[in-house]
């Protein structure tokens, strides 16, 4: 029940939102894992020029995770193919087995190589960690890092490919809520 509330909130705080900045839409299906995000200009908080990210992550284990993401990167070009980005991004949730609350803020970024041409297309590597210092309850650190390659299939659709892993250190252990799961995704912009 406090899972359904707790999606019902997400997607209204996200209907809420504005629309005068291009918004996407990003679906990532794994065979055990799900991660919706809504991204958008950080406009929308009152600081431009970042994206910002708001997503839902759970898994076949019951866990749910909510996602919020501040990510500044400089666009690529012919010249400079090559990108790096940085930024935060905040963890709060609910890990079933073990019971324990995750709540965390790391920091992190991506570096993107862009293959310009008629579909674009990128290999990336993204990833966070958040120390003991910015985690709180339950949560002793948690390391989250994708490894992935997007192609523009459609001018406001991207399509992509990649691996995930995501581990929270708690009070019991190490506990891979992604295990270098295979996922495949798709990311409209409207």
């Amino acid at each position: 029940m406090k899972l359904i509330r707790l999606i019902c909130l997400s997607l209204s705080c996200i209907a809420a939102m504005s629309t005068a900045s291009a918004n996407d839409f990003e679906a990532l299906l794994s065979k055990e894992t799900a991660q919706f995000t809504f991204r958008s200009d950080s406009s929308l908080i009152g600081w431009g020029g970042s994206d910002l990210g708001l997503g839902l992550f759970y898994n076949d284990e019951s866990d749910f995770i909510l996602q919020a993401s501040l990510l500044q990167m400089r666009q690529a070009s012919e010249e400079n193919p090559l990108t790096f980005g940085v930024g935060v991004k905040a963890y709060l949730g609910q890990l079933d087995k073990p019971d324990a609350d995750v709540f965390a803020f790391g920091i992190g970024g991506q570096v993107r190589y862009t293959i310009a041409g008629t579909m674009p297309m990128a290999v990336y590597v993204e990833g966070y960690y958040a120390p003991d210092i910015t985690s709180f309850g339950d949560t002793e650190a948690v390391l989250d890092y994708t490894i992935g390659f997007q192609i523009e299939a459609l001018p406001q659709t991207v399509a992509f490919i990649g691996i995930r892993h995501l581990e929270i250190e708690g009070d019991g252990g190490d506990y891979d809520a992604d295990d270098d799961n295979l996922h495949f995704g798709v990311r409209l912009t409207f």
